[in-house]
């Protein structure tokens, strides 16, 4: 097996040297990582304490049944994500009966452009924070 030159492998994908892993995030908390230079595999958490409340999160969903791929979150988050979600479909739909009909009228184009975005953005400012660590004396983590 050959070895390119500035090449880092990282799973199914790689990156040279000095470049930013596209979308690399904690996956804990979502911040965003810098690429990590040298040998070894990539960082998934940001900080020891992300992988600790990591760790005791699947120690939990193990202890209740839970995949790697099930998610908990509470009424009025996922409430609150289903709102945005929706709010932006509405103007999704709006701006293309919006534009059908603008045509190439760059005022309305703009308008339309403006409304998408002011649905847009609480989506985006939305971030669902994982629910910390039960308390470790908890008798559901022995």
């Amino acid at each position: 097996m050959t070895k390119l030159a500035g090449y880092r492998g990282t799973g199914a994908r790689g990156t040279r040297e000095g470049e930013e892993a596209a979308g690399a995030r904690c996956r804990w908390c979502g911040r965003p990582m810098p690429l990590r230079q040298g040998p070894g595999r990539p960082r998934q958490y940001c900080r020891q304490g992300c992988r600790q409340q990591a760790h005791l999160a699947r120690k939990l969903a193990a202890a209740h049944g839970l995949g790697d791929a099930d998610v908990i979150v509470s009424r009025s988050t996922l409430e609150e994500l289903q709102g945005a979600v929706y709010c932006l479909q509405a103007a999704i739909e709006d701006v293309d009966a919006d534009l059908a009909e603008a045509g190439e009228d760059p005022v309305e184009v703009a308008r339309a452009l403006s409304w998408l975005l002011d649905n847009a953005r609480p989506l985006a400012a939305l971030w669902v924070e994982p629910r910390p660590a039960p308390d470790p004396s908890s008798s559901v983590l022995r």
